[in-house]
C-alpha cells in the first residue's frame, strides 16, 4: 500500500503529542489538501486540542506574476466563502488564525508596504491582466 505524501514527510509520536495542546504554523494554506491530510495525521496520536496557526492572509484569487496557484474555484478560501469557521471545521482543528494583509506588511521591516503585492491575498492587481495569455502557451 503506497503511503501519502503527507505521511511520508510528517511522522508523529503518539507519546509525545497524545493528550497535549499542539499548535500547527504554516505559511499558507491553498487547496487545504496537505493541512487537511497533516491534521488528520495528527489526529491519530490523540492530541487534547489542535490549532493551525498561518503566517499570510487567506489566498483568494490566482497569482498572475509567478506562483503558480490554481484558479479561485479550487481555492480553500473561496470554497468556504471566505469564512474562517468554516474552514476550521472542514480542517477539522479547534482553532484557525491567519495573519491579515496589514499584519504580513508590518512584518516586512526593511521595505514600505506599498513595496509587495497583495494580488493573491485582496484580489486587487497592480497591473491589468490579460486572460488570454495562459501558462500552458509556455509549457513544454
Amino acid at each position: 500500500m503506497r503511503q501519502s505524501g503527507v505521511r511520508l514527510k510528517f511522522n508523529t509520536v503518539k507519546g509525545v503529542l497524545e493528550g497535549r495542546t499542539v499548535v500547527v504554523i504554516d505559511d499558507s494554506i491553498v487547496r487545504g489538501n496537505t493541512s487537511k491530510n497533516l491534521v488528520k495525521l495528527i489526529r491519530e496520536a490523540n492530541p487534547k486540542e489542535l490549532h493551525l496557526r498561518i503566517s499570510s492572509s487567506p489566498i483568494v484569487s490566482p497569482c498572475y506574476y509567478g506562483m503558480d496557484f490554481p484558479h479561485k474555484s479550487e481555492l480553500i478560501a473561496n470554497v468556504h466563502e471566505n469564512n474562517i469557521s468554516k474552514i476550521e471545521k472542514f480542517l477539522e482543528v479547534d482553532s484557525l488564525e491567519y495573519m491579515t494583509i496589514d499584519e504580513m506588511k508590518e512584518a516586512m521591516v526593511d521595505h514600505a508596504p506599498d513595496q509587495f503585492c497583495d494580488a493573491c491575498f485582496s484580489g486587487n492587481y497592480p497591473t491589468p491582466i490579460d486572460f488570454s495569455i495562459t501558462k500552458e502557451e509556455y509549457d513544454e
